[in-house]
């Protein structure tokens, strides 16, 4: 058995148990080598679909939790970040501030960690999917209007800005 195959194995015996449709597997590492596996069905209803290599996955909030906090949280670790400093420490650029009211706000990494923060809930950041660099300038310069904290995805995009800023590699 391969070691791709032996990882992939629990998701294989769910597919064959009925309790999951099915799953696939990529592996990148950091030399750039590439693994992938996959089985089941992509979907059930409203007709059977077999998975293949080309299906697409809604990764949605789940690089939040995995990813973005996993790396944020191993920075504070090594003293590279303080989690209750400003996030400008790693941003400088970001505008913080609502210019009507001129409130200017220290949004810490724990504030944005945990949604505690004025971005909205919703926000057409979906309309920059194809260029990450108009997103960064967006969500850098945008006079953001004071409100209530809400869940917003505009603080792991900042999470993730710092991030390469910090340790001075691409997320992508």
């Amino acid at each position: 058995m391969t070691d791709i195959e032996e990882a992939f194995a629990p998701a294989a015996q769910a597919i064959a148990d009925g309790r999951i449709p099915g799953a696939a597997l990529g592996i990148i590492t950091a030399d750039g080598q590439r693994w992938s596996t996959h089985a089941g069905l992509a979907q059930r209803l409203p007709q059977p679909e077999q998975l293949t290599a080309n299906h697409w996955f809604d990764l949605a909030s789940v690089s939040k939790v995995i990813f973005t906090t996993t790396v944020i949280l191993s920075l504070a670790d090594q003293a590279k970040i303080d989690l209750d400093r400003p996030v400008t420490d790693a941003i400088p650029d970001l505008r913080q501030y609502d210019v009507a009211n001129a409130a200017e706000r220290k949004l810490t990494f724990r504030d944005m960690l945990a949604h505690r923060t004025f971005f909205p809930a919703v926000e057409p950041i979906y309309t920059y999917g194809d260029d990450p660099q108009r997103l960064r300038a967006f969500v850098l310069q945008r006079e953001w209007k004071h409100g209530p904290p809400v869940y917003s995805d505009i603080n792991f995009i900042i999470l993730g800005i710092a991030i390469e800023r910090i340790t001075g590699k691409s997320l992508r």
